[in-house]
Order: structure tokens, then sequence, then C-alpha cells
């Protein structure tokens, strides 16, 4: 029995591998010892508390075997790293051993120890045969080799299960957050939504009985309500990008769908908005790109001072994605800002009472999502283009 017998099994547990199905990965393997030291049986052991379990096997119908009868239990305790019995019945550690004197009868024998990167050994790569039997410098060589490829096998296995752990894990956590989300986004709109009706209510009602100072009051009231409304909207939002179903992909009409975001839009009577009505199609995400057109779109009417508003819209087929410009002609954005405007809860117009500092945000991570990036160019009072890719 090891020393460290009690954090050798901790360590085994670790890779999750006992009593799990036969892999091609560590069955070939086996063969291969076969093959090379030419004996009829190798096996890969793991080695737990009270047997010797076989994660592949090569020549012998058992599972698994006690282990007290396993040679294996030597050969995890060797200071060579190493065990090789030519005639296990000339042995005085295994000459009395059932699988000795039993039948079929076991006569040669040789291991290397499964070492673990931080040096518990659990388990063997060894090989059997039914006559004594001696093997090579090369063959032994080759044999170390196969175990650590055995290793190499277990830590991947152990990296995916924990990957395949952190996944669920992840996928938890934001069903979690989408639920909290969208009840939180209740608990506070409800709220919100009555102060609104009654500073509506108290303005119809009372608003003859005030000052205009109680009446400015009432309406500062209302603005307040209605901004904290719209950055709880935001919030759920982008919460809500994270699970929009990116992967539920169609056919898309580029000119129909830019047309139907228009439509969602208040447009103002001092604006026009331009783009091509040629016919183009991409598979994409509906819901996604369209989620995108809406925010840019709200962002450039939003940020202008211009007299007349004036956006245009162009796109152009690459041989692995399709490229979008929505360019305005408003504030512009100065250089030092560029890469905030990305940024969640970023407002950089101080003068911007209706700007929650999201929707940016939502469209930088759908874009990423949707395979593409997303940048912006701009000169101060010149206006600003966002030009943005879809990959196909």
């Amino acid at each position: 029995m090891p020393a460290n017998e009690q954090e050798r099994i901790k360590a085994l547990n670790e890779y999750n591998i006992l009593d799990t199905l036969p892999e091609k990965d560590f069955d070939d393997i086996t063969r291969l010892a076969s093959e090379i030291c030419q004996t009829p049986i190798s096996l890969v052991g793991i080695i737990d508390a009270h047997r010797q379990w076989f994660k592949s096997r090569q020549g012998i119908d058992a599972s698994e075997i006690s282990r007290n009868s396993a040679f294996c239990t030597h050969t995890i305790n060797s200071p060579q790293d190493l065990l090789i019995v030519n005639d296990l019945s000339k042995d005085s550690r295994f000459k009395n051993n059932p699988l000795v004197t039993g039948h079929p009868k076991i006569r040669f024998y040789a291991g290397i120890p499964l070492f673990t990167p931080s040096g518990y050994a659990i388990g063997t790569l060894s090989v059997w045969d039914h006559e004594p039997r001696m093997l090579t410098d090369a063959q032994v060589k080759t044999l170390q080799s196969l175990a650590s490829q055995v290793v190499t096998q277990l830590e991947l296995r152990k990296t995916i299960l924990q990957l395949d752990q952190q996944s669920a894990e992840l996928k938890r956590a934001y069903a979690d957050l989408e639920n909290f989300s969208t009840i939180a986004s209740h608990d506070l709109k409800s709220p919100l939504n009555n102060i609104i009706s009654i500073s509506h209510l108290l303005k119809d009602t009372y608003g003859s009985q005030l000052d205009n100072e109680g009446n400015e009051y009432i309406h500062y009231l209302n603005a307040a309500a209605f901004q904290l409304s719209d950055l709880v909207s935001g919030i759920l939002s982008y919460s809500r990008s994270s699970q929009l179903l990116v992967t539920d992909k169609e056919q898309v009409s580029i000119p129909g769908l830019i047309g139907e975001t228009i439509e969602l839009i208040n447009i103002p009577t001092h604006c026009t908005i331009n783009y091509p009505k040629d016919e183009s199609t991409i598979y994409t995400s509906r819901i996604a790109l369209k989620q995108i057109f809406l925010n840019l779109l709200q962002n450039a009417i939003r940020h202008n001072d211009k007299p007349h508003i004036r956006i245009d819209i162009l796109y152009k087929e690459q041989s692995t994605k399709f490229v979008f410009e929505i360019k305005d002609n408003g504030k512009g954005i100065p250089e030092a800002d560029k890469e905030k405007v990305f940024n969640l809860f970023t407002i950089l117009d101080k003068n911007d009472k209706a700007g929650t500092g999201i929707g940016l945000s939502v469209v930088k991570r759908l874009v990423e999502k949707l395979c593409g990036a997303i940048k912006v160019k701009s000169e101060v009072g010149e206006g600003a283009t966002f030009l943005f890719s879809i990959g196909k």
C-alpha cells in the first residue's frame, strides 16, 4: 500500500474514469503495446482502494481483478518506475498468486506506472504472457512512451470533462441571469409606470392649481421616471442579447429588413434615410440583424444636431462576409472616444438625457456573435460612420 494512499485515491477520483465505457484512444494504445511487445495480453489498469479495473484490455475477458491479486499493486510502488518479472513462478512475491497458479497461467509481466502530473501513481500500462520471456531495450522504451500517452489521454479526458462542467454551469448562470433580469425588470418597471401615470394625473388634475415651479417639478419627476424606465429596458436588452437566437438563421432580404426597421422608428420629419433598394440576401439571424440596425439608426438620429438629418446605409458582399456602413451627418465623435462608445453604460454626450449607454454595447455583442466586427470612423462636426461585418 503506498504511503500516500489517501492522496492517491483523491487524485484518481478527479479523473472520473472508473467504470466508464471503452474508448478507442485507450484501446489503440493497448493494441500497440501487445503488438510491439509480442504479448497476448495488454492492459490499462486503474487501481482504486479495492481492485484493479481495466479501462482497456486485450486478450483477457475480466474487466477487473482484486487488488490483492494484482501484479500492478507492486508496480505503483516500484522505485524504478518499471516492474518486469521474466518468470512469475520463480518470484517469491508472485509464485503463489492465483493468476500464476490458476488457468490459464500467467508467467510474464511488465508494467509501467501511470503517474499524474502531481506525482501520484493511479494505475499501470502492463503486458502479460503465458510463457516466460524478456523484453528488449527498444520494447521497454516504447512501452514507457505508450504509458506517457495513456496519461496524456487521461489528462485530456479530464480537461474535456471540466470544460463540459464549466459550460453547463455557465448555461445555468445565464439562465439564472435571464430570469433575474426579467423579474427585476418587471418589479422595477411596474412602480416606474405608476410614477409616470401618477405624475400625468397630478398635472392633469392639479396643474392649474400649481405655479410654474410646481408644474416644473412634476415635469422633472416624469422625465426622470421615463429615463429610469429606459435604463431598465436597456439593461434587460443587454442581458438578453447574450441569449438571442443568432443560431436561428434564414435567408434575409437586406433592403426588406432595413425597411422593416425604419418603420419601427419614429423618424423626424427633417430626417432622410437612404439605402440601396437592389435585392440582396444574406443567410443570418433576422432578429439579431434587425436589432443591430435599430440601435445604430436610433443612435444616428439622437446624436444629430443638423437642421436636416441625413443617414446613408451601404452594404457590399465579400467572399466570407457582408460589410455594412451606416453614415450620418451628426455631431461626430472625438478620436479619443471612438473605442469608448462600445463600453457598457458609457454616455459621451453629457446633454443626452435620453441615452442609457447600452445600445452600442448590445450592437457590438450581437455583431461578434454573428462572427463579425464593428468599428467607427468619425470627425467632430462631420458625422460618424459605423462599419460592421456579418459572417456568411
